[in-house]
């Protein structure tokens, strides 16, 4: 039986939690958040509590999911167990925050947008893994491979590269939607009316390099539009429209922006 103290209560935890709770070997046995740790803790038959320094001293794997900048004193406060592995979930920030806990440290890094109450098929979601070292590595990556059946390796490096990625396809894009949902109800529409329009970009992103597929008016330099298009913003979102329509503009002629 590998015993699992879970460390933080949210989107990500939750998800994590629930995944790994269903594992034949692994039980949860403690939940530590601040706020909403009996909740979860009660969902995955696990003890609350509410301070790192009061998790079981005697797990096999401490799993990790704090905001980014709370990372630093969640780890000064867990116990030191040199034969645990302790890993943490984030995209950004690196292995090394772990350092002197124990030998064994690593990542397990979900590629996926949560919330908490929203169902997502965790055998779907890409898994990136990082270890101190090889047996840490392989024992993380066997237990990922429990719950997704995408499950790759990625150092720190790598890793930051992927959640830059994942920001601008998924949180930036997200508010673009939410920019166009604004705009749609002005005149009484609603999003609803862009779903085909998004599901055919999404189809067209998964068979062919996106640059290739770019379309309006940017893509078709119509400069009539984009200017007629942006003085109809206001002065925030015209700003976003023609930073957009110029990077878009660019790329057609460069072969990497980066």
């Amino acid at each position: 039986m590998v015993k699992i103290s879970l460390i933080g209560s949210g989107n990500v935890a939750t998800h994590l939690g629930q995944a790994l709770s269903c594992v034949k070997g692994c039980e949860i046995v403690d939940v530590c958040s601040p706020h909403n740790s009996g909740t979860l803790a009660e969902r995955l038959n696990a003890r609350p509590v509410t301070r790192p320094s009061d998790v079981n001293p005697r797990s096999d794997l401490y799993l990790i999911s704090v905001a980014d900048d709370a990372l630093p004193e969640v780890v000064r406060q867990l116990p030191e167990n040199p034969d645990a592995i302790y890993a943490h979930t984030s995209g950004s920030v690196a292995i090394d925050v772990l350092k002197g806990l124990s030998d064994k440290i690593g990542v397990f890094y979900p590629l996926q947008t949560f919330s908490k109450d929203v169902d997502v098929d965790m055998t779907r979601v890409p898994l990136f893994i990082e270890g101190s070292d090889e047996a840490t590595t392989v024992l993380l990556l066997d237990l990922a491979s429990e719950i997704s059946g995408k499950v790759f390796r990625a150092d720190s490096r790598l890793r930051g590269r992927l959640h830059i990625a994942a920001v601008f396809a998924c949180n930036f894009v997200n508010h673009l939607w939410s920019i166009a949902d604004e705009l749609l109800g002005q005149d009484g529409l609603s999003l609803e009316v862009l779903y085909p329009l998004l599901e055919e970009t999404l189809r067209k992103a998964e068979t062919n390099r996106p640059k290739d597929v770019q379309t309006g008016p940017a893509a078709r330099r119509d400069h009539n539009i984009i200017n007629k298009h942006a003085e109809t913003l206001p002065p925030e979102l015209k700003e976003i429209y023609l930073l957009l329509s110029g990077s878009i503009i660019r790329s057609q002629d460069e072969p990497n922006q980066l």
